[in-house]
C-alpha cells in the first residue's frame, strides 16, 4: 500500500494496480478504491484443486481503501479471509449488490458504512458516481451480480464487468469508460475472450485489461489473447497485459507504464 499511496499523480490523472484474479486498486482525485480483492487461499479449502498460484501481493490486514467494492458473493470476489482481517471497516465505504451486502454485514462491516448498488442504480460516494451495470449471473446463488462503472470527480472513468456470461442485453448495457476491465476465462459461465473483446470494444475505452485469468491453474486464460482479439475489431484500444502491483497511469506521463 505504500507504493499505492506514494505514487505522484497530477490532478487529472488516475492509476490502476492489478492485485490478481478480478481484483484491482484505483487511485485518483484523492480517493483510493479497491474492487474484488482476493488476498487469501480460501477457495482451496472448498475446492482443493483451486489453490492460488502465487502469494497475495498485499496482506489483507495491510489493505486500505476509501471505498471497497464487491461485485457478487463468490469466494474469489467476496472473500471472508480478506474482509475479516481488513482493519479499516469503520472508515471505509463498502459497496455491493443486495445479496452480497448481507454477507458483508455478517463479516463485520458496519451497516452505516454499507451501500447497496444494484444493476441500474447509481450512488455518489466520496465525490464519485458508482453505477451498477447489468451482468449475466453464472449461477442462481449470485443472481444479484453487478458490474460497476466508476466516474471520478476529475473525469476519469472505469468499467469492471464482474463475472458475467454473454448476452445481447449485456452488450447493450455496457457503459462508455476510459478503462474497461473484462473477465476472459471462458469457464463456469463467464465470457470467453472473443466475447470479452466485444464487451470491451462496446465501452470505447482508451485501455482494456483482462481479469479472472491468472489465479487458478484450472481456470486460467492467456491475458495476451484480449489484445489479439481487440486488434481485429478495435485496434485503437490499448491492451497492455497487467503486471501484479505495477501501476498503470492515464492520461500518460513521462515514465508511466501506459503505452
Amino acid at each position: 500500500m505504500k507504493d499505492v499511496f506514494s505514487l505522484d499523480l497530477a490532478p487529472d490523472q488516475a492509476a490502476i494496480w492489478f492485485i490478481g484474479q478480478s481484483g484491482y486498486i484505483f487511485r485518483t482525485a484523492g480517493t483510493t478504491v479497491v474492487i474484488d480483492p482476493y488476498l487469501s487461499d480460501s477457495v482451496s479449502r472448498l475446492v482443493p484443486d483451486f489453490i492460488r498460484l502465487y502469494p497475495p501481493p498485499i496482506p489483507p490486514e495491510e489493505l486500505e481503501a476509501d471505498v471497497f467494492i464487491v461485485t457478487h458473493d463468490h469466494l474469489d470476489h467476496l472473500d471472508p479471509d480478506t474482509i475479516g482481517p481488513y482493519r479499516f471497516k469503520d472508515r471505509t465505504t463498502f459497496v455491493s449488490p443486495r445479496l452480497a451486502a448481507r454477507k458483508l454485514l455478517s463479516l463485520g462491516v458496519p451497516e452505516r458504512n454499507l451501500l447497496v448498488v444494484d444493476s441500474g442504480m447509481a450512488r455518489i460516494v466520496q465525490g464519485m458516481e458508482i453505477a451498477g451495470i447489468y451482468a449475466v449471473p453464472n449461477e442462481p446463488a449470485v443472481l444479484d451480480t453487478a458490474g460497476y462503472r466508476l466516474s471520478f470527480a476529475n473525469g476519469r472513468s472505469v468499467y469492471h464487468s464482474s463475472d458475467t456470461g454473454f448476452s445481447e442485453v449485456l452488450l447493450d448495457a455496457v457503459p462508455q469508460a476510459e478503462v474497461a476491465l473484462v473477465c476472459i476465462n471462458g469457464k463456469a459461465g463467464n465470457l470467453d475472450v472473443a466475447q470479452a473483446a466485444r464487451v470491451a470494444a462496446k465501452a470505447r475505452p482508451r485501455i482494456a485489461l483482462p481479469h479472472h485469468h491468472d489465479m487458478f491453474r484450472l481456470n486460467s486464460a492467456d491475458p495476451c489473447s484480449l489484445g489479439r482479439h481487440l486488434q481485429a475489431i478495435a485496434p485503437n484500444i490499448r491492451t497492455p497485459v497487467p503486471s501484479l502491483m505495477e501501476p498503470l497511469v492515464w492520461p500518460a506521463i513521462s515514465n508511466s507504464l501506459t503505452p
